[in-house]
């Protein structure tokens, strides 16, 4: 369900810093969604949206539903996942911030480590652990175990949760390694069968 727009004073701006120190604030504990040492590079991957947007993949819309909670009084437990990575809760059919967490989660995880028809070059070497397309993608995805929700915590197991975290991880990596690293932890076995070395198939 979208929620209604309501006039309120104050549209968070459009920026990373802003976005991460209010999803900070606001989404702590049980509701925390992104450690903040990797939220900055993972805000950067969404795209900017409007102020004003209320649903969508956008900066804008996460920003929205922040102010759900420290204007108008909302549920944390209810906007927090709204406001994070992948849109909304990961097991739901659709996102409130998004089409889907899955598209949502591929957009960035084709942005952060990118496809074969579109490279991306960190410290000056090409991230070989990607999908092919932004498809194998979203067809993988489909397949993840969707418990636990996602949180900064879950780090390990063969889940959504943990693909998150560490798409999240990559995104923030300056380095080759480490971001080639945590770009193969979001992978599928299925397809990458070396994939099972790593945290989210133990």
């Amino acid at each position: 369900m979208i929620d209604a727009a309501i006039d309120a004073p104050g549209l968070l701006a459009l920026d990373c810093t802003t976005y991460c120190a209010h999803l900070a604030t606001d989404c702590t504990a049980a509701n925390a969604q992104i450690s903040m040492a990797n939220c900055m590079g993972t805000c950067a991957a969404f795209p900017p949206g409007a102020a004003a947007d209320t649903s969508g993949n956008t900066l804008g819309c996460r920003n929205y539903h922040l102010q759900n909670i420290e204007v108008r009084g909302m549920s944390a437990a209810t906007h927090c996942p709204h406001a994070g990575p992948v849109g909304g809760p990961i097991a739901g059919a659709t996102a409130v911030c998004g089409t889907s967490p899955c598209d949502d989660f591929c957009a960035i995880q084709t942005k952060v480590c990118g496809t074969d028809a579109s490279t991306v070059t960190v410290g000056g070497m090409v991230i070989t652990n990607r999908y092919p397309t932004l498809a194998a993608c979203t067809t993988a995805c489909a397949a993840f175990t969707k418990t636990p929700e996602a949180s900064p915590t879950v780090t390990t197991g063969n889940t959504f949760a943990c693909r998150i975290y560490h798409l999240t991880n990559a995104a923030a990596q300056t380095a080759f390694a480490g971001a080639n690293a945590h770009c193969g932890h979001t992978l599928d076995s299925t397809n990458f069968p070396m994939a099972t070395v790593g945290p989210c198939f133990q």
